[in-house]
């Protein structure tokens, strides 16, 4: 009976533990999503990888995601307390190609908050301006006359602008020739002669009497504005060499006075009328910070009075040479406007003075006398005094 009635009951169900299987699922998942974000980023990825098709059935791919979602963000000028002035000045209206010019640029009030300028040319990729504003005319610049703006960056809308002629720049294994004018100025004529130097990006030096200096000191300054070299011719035009003292001392100093009055600065250069010095002349003339400067090839054109002459006598210049004109006579205008792009297209750079002997060489002190550089040697010996026992000595070749 016993046997019987175990026999009878029904055997029991085992329970299956479903709670279990669920942790491991979640767990399985969990372990996969972070392998699948670990594979992401290691191969770069960060969200979705789009397939995009073209009409010619190329497959491009645009990635998406947190890096592609990402914006550079710009730090903002503080523009809190504006510029009210803005003044920029350049030392010079010309420069030359290869030199590099310092702009004077001051703001009000002193502590604005953003002094940040944006330059511009008006002929883009000529010159540069850095922040500290050092302008640089860039390489094939010569020859150009630009303009030049600064702007304010700070809302305030101020605004400068100057013009710029810019020269070629010096070649010194070429050809170099200096024209050098005297006896000037004279408005009639010296401002057309001004105006074909201009015109061809060439420099000259003119050697201005103080007393024509005095009269028309506009014209003085136009010269120095464009970039010519300006010197002293005495004040009157009289022979230095036969003068006292007192007397010598007085045509010099009087004639530095008027072009420093008219240019704002003293000359360096003085060419003693008719080529006449002596060592008293020269001790003088030095004492001024003068140098003596006369000339290797004279055109005397005060004797021909044509200008066909004085035009054939200026194309037989050569290398080196220091060419003799005057800017006061009328003859001499149509002449000046042949030869200057005539002398160019023959390759001679038309130079001043100080510069076709800066770019030789050789040195140009106070009280010495020279005529013309050396161009086949890179320092000549040619700076000469005239014989102290000679007190009339002069030049080989006068001038009237």
């Amino acid at each position: 009976m016993a046997s019987s009635r175990r026999a009878d009951k029904a055997p029991k169900k085992t329970k299956v533990p479903i709670g279990k299987y669920i942790l491991g699922a979640v767990v399985i998942c969990v372990l996969l999503c972070g392998i699948f974000a670990i594979g992401k980023r290691l191969i770069g990825g960060s969200g979705k990888t789009e397939q995009t098709g073209n009409n010619n059935g190329k497959e491009s791919q645009t990635q998406t995601g947190k890096a592609a979602e990402e914006k550079t963000t710009e730090v903002k000028a503080d523009n809190s307390n504006p510029m009210t002035k803005l003044t920029v000045k350049a030392p010079a209206g010309y420069l030359r190609e290869g030199e590099t010019m310092q702009l004077d640029i001051k703001y009000e009030p002193k502590d604005a908050s953003n002094p940040t300028l944006k330059w511009t040319c008006s002929e883009d990729g000529l010159v540069t301006v850095s922040e500290d504003g050092e302008l640089v005319p860039e390489e094939g610049s010569g020859k150009h006359t630009v303009t030049m703006t600064a702007e304010a960056t700070d809302g305030s809308g101020l605004s400068q602008s100057f013009e710029l002629m810019i020269y070629p720049k010096i070649d010194p294994s070429q050809p170099m020739v200096a024209i050098t004018f005297d006896d000037g100025p004279n408005p009639d004529t010296t401002n057309v002669m001004l105006d074909a130097l201009e015109e061809n990006y060439a420099k000259a030096t003119f050697f201005c009497l103080g007393q024509n200096a005095g009269y028309y000191p506009e014209v003085v300054k136009r010269e120095y504005d464009l970039g010519m070299e300006v010197g002293t011719h005495t004040f009157s035009h009289v022979q230095l060499t036969k003068l006292s003292g007192d007397a010598l001392d007085e045509e010099i100093s009087k004639s530095v006075d008027a072009i420093k009055e008219a240019t704002g600065v003293k000359p360096v250069l003085m060419r003693p009328p008719y080529g006449a010095v002596n060592k008293t002349v020269l001790k003088a003339v030095g004492g001024y910070g003068l140098c003596c400067m006369n000339w290797s090839l004279d055109t005397e054109d005060w004797k021909t009075k044509k200008a066909d002459a004085t035009y054939a006598e200026t194309m037989k210049a050569v290398d080196g040479d220091v060419v003799l004109l005057h800017d006061i006579h009328e003859y001499n205008v149509d002449a000046v406007k042949r030869f200057v792009p005539d002398l160019m297209a023959q390759g001679f750079q038309l130079v001043t003075v100080s510069e076709l002997y800066k770019n030789r060489g050789e040195t140009l002190d106070p009280g010495t006398l020279h005529f013309r550089t050396d161009p086949t040697t890179e320092s000549a010996g040619e700076t000469t005094a005239a014989d102290a026992d000679d007190p009339g000595a002069q030049a080989e070749t006068t001038e009237e």
